[in-house]
């Protein structure tokens, strides 16, 4: 429920942090990815500067996005973490 919730509030996660999407700076962010070397859908097709839009204009899409990244973000991170545990790195 944690990444969903952020992402009902306009936040997204990357490995440098949270972001808050709805902020103006991300206005004018084309081509910039969500998260540099994420691999979800969401960061494939779309740049921040548009899901900035879509939550301005209250826009159903961009909960959705926001939703699918958080996910896609959280099982990576659980999924290296496993990995790091069995390799005994943590």
């Amino acid at each position: 429920s944690y990444p969903t919730k952020l992402a009902r509030h306009g936040t997204l996660m990357t490995k440098e942090g949270l972001i808050r999407i709805k902020r103006g700076k991300h206005a004018k962010s084309y081509g910039i990815k969500i998260d540099e070397g994420c691999e979800c859908l969401t960061c494939a097709h779309y740049d921040r500067a548009y899901l900035c839009h879509l939550f301005k204009a209250n826009e159903l899409l961009g909960l959705e996005l926001a939703t699918q990244h958080n996910i896609y973000f959280m099982n990576q991170l659980m999924s290296q973490m496993r990995i790091d545990i069995l390799n005994g790195n943590i």
